[in-house]
């Protein structure tokens, strides 16, 4: 039995830290709660917080790029706050990626936990980013102005 558990011990640290099996909210204890369900991530840490996410929405779906570059400006995040977990400072529940392609910012992913999926979080988040960043009328596609 210990030969078994010690075998099964480094399989798993194979699958590195986390784990590829692990699907994670991330508390945010130095930014401001926001009032709606978007958090702004202008901050390297807040854009590194999207590239986790990220990484998650390419485990989940296998996205053979990597998702989202946190150095990389042409890139523009958004964390989605979580409405089904409250506490005093924001929990991202989920991301969105935006990427320039001729002077213009498009939505190339977003992903919600699966815990707040079915609760309406995306179609708050969604209309939020419309407000926010409008809409391509020709492809639909979102954008920001």
């Amino acid at each position: 039995m210990d030969d078994l558990l010690d075998e099964r011990s480094r399989e798993l640290t194979h699958f590195g830290e986390p784990a590829r099996f692990d699907i994670r909210m991330f508390p945010l204890l130095t930014a401001e709660r926001p009032t709606g369900v978007l958090i702004d991530s202008s901050t390297y840490a807040l854009r590194e917080v999207v590239a986790e996410i990220g990484l998650q929405f390419k485990r989940e779906t296998g996205y053979d790029l990597g998702p989202f570059d946190p150095s990389n400006p042409d890139y523009q995040g958004v964390l989605i706050n979580s409405q089904r977990f409250s506490a005093t400072f924001p929990i991202a529940a989920g991301a969105a990626r935006f990427s320039r392609e001729e002077d213009k910012w498009w939505m190339d992913w977003v992903w919600v936990h699966p815990y707040e999926r079915g609760t309406g979080l995306f179609r708050q988040s969604w209309k939020e980013m419309e407000r926010l960043y409008g809409c391509s009328t020709s492809t639909g596609r979102t954008r920001p102005p």
